[in-house]
């Protein structure tokens, strides 16, 4: 009898394990296709008639990025694109800093663009759009941004480098928040290793037509110019001239308080208020292979040291080997005219108020 009893339970512990499992691959099927049925559905027609159903992801540096179910993600040039509709929502920005949200649908002839949202229609030209961006619901579908690694040994002189730099933007309709990181460590024989540590997080604000609110912390250690740490606070504003899907050129102006502390025993803190301005370029390449350069330099001349002046200098050069892979070259250079005094053995003299390098890596985007 108990036999008979065990054996109806462990048929039917099996039953139900089996319907439960019956059950969820049913529910997953039915998530996965109707997830795949609500989301492709905007069309793309292109210049030579083709027409293409998906996903719009997002249109930067004159390429849109559009996914299928047959062929997969795609990337297609914007000028090669006759007519786009969309009943999901984007926000886009025009050459002259006009930004538009709702959904998209393009005019008969072809020409405009009209971006609805609720009883409200906007109407763009077509080619002046530079920038299409999905909106998302999640805040890590909202993520965009990068992970670089590199090393370099040379025997001769024992010379060793690695480096190693992030960076990640999150973006709303009319903010954007940046932050970055990277380090460089290099050593060579039996020489004190010399490094360099940076973290930056910037925070924009649209206020209108090309115009932004800037506001941005950094943060530096670096061991060529003493400094073990120099902590700087700047705001101001920005200005873009030039933004089109090839090139991009601004200007961005205000002021900054900067303090710096030294590895030095003895030496004193160091606060100052500064102005700054600088000046940024940027250059897109999306045929094969795709490329970018990204370039900016800064000037920061003191208001409560007289005379002192600061610059710092960053430029990217970036080529994709392979879809979300690049490689890329990284130019940094930084001066100081009043570099801190330091004591040698020779007694005291001034640290060094200039460092440069060029920095090589790998780089995956996201």
């Amino acid at each position: 009898m108990s036999a008979d009893l065990s054996n109806v339970y462990n048929d039917a512990r099996g039953h139900v394990a089996r319907r439960f499992l019956s059950c969820v691959l049913l529910l997953l099927a039915l998530l996965s296709a109707g997830a795949a049925m609500a989301q492709k559905t905007d069309i793309i027609t292109l210049v030579n008639g083709d027409r293409l159903t998906g996903d719009i992801k997002e249109m930067q540096r004159g390429l849109l990025r559009f996914k299928t179910d047959s062929i997969g993600t795609i990337y297609i040039e914007w000028l090669d694109i006759s007519s786009i509709e969309s009943t999901k929502f984007f926000n886009l920005e025009t050459a002259s800093g006009v930004l538009a949200f709702g959904s998209i649908e393009t005019t008969d002839d072809q020409d405009s663009l009209d971006i609805t949202y609720a009883d409200r229609t906007v109407r763009l030209k077509k080619y002046s759009v530079v920038e299409i961006e999905r909106v998302k619901d999640t805040f890590w579908n909202r993520l965009d941004g990068s992970v670089g690694l590199g090393f370099s040994f040379k025997k001769a002189n024992e010379d060793l480098q690695l480096n190693f730099n992030a960076d990640a933007k999150y973006r709303t309709r009319r903010h954007s928040y940046t932050s970055s990181l990277s380090a460089l460590v290099s050593s060579q024989n039996d020489n004190t290793a010399t490094e360099r540590y940076t973290a930056t997080f910037s925070h924009q604000a649209n206020i209108k037509p090309n115009w932004y609110s800037l506001a941005q912390g950094n943060l530096e250690q670096n061991t060529e110019l003493d400094l073990r740490l120099r902590a700087l606070i700047l705001g101001g504003g920005l200005h873009r001239f030039i933004n089109t899907n090839r090139t991009r050129l601004d200007s961005a102006a205000g002021l900054a308080l900067n303090n710096e502390q030294y590895f030095t025993t003895g030496k004193e803190d160091r606060t100052s208020l500064e102005a700054f301005a600088s000046v940024g370029y940027e250059f897109f390449k999306f045929n094969t292979p795709k490329a970018d350069v990204t370039a900016r330099f800064t000037v920061f001349p003191s208001l409560t040291e007289s005379g002192r002046v600061r610059t710092n200098l960053d430029t990217k050069v970036r080529w994709e080997i392979i879809k979300d892979l690049n490689w890329a070259i990284t130019v940094y250079a930084s001066t100081d005219n009043q570099p801190p005094e330091q004591e040698t053995e020779r007694g005291s003299e001034e640290a060094s108020g200039t460092d440069y390098g060029i920095i090589t890596s790998l780089e995956w985007t996201f």
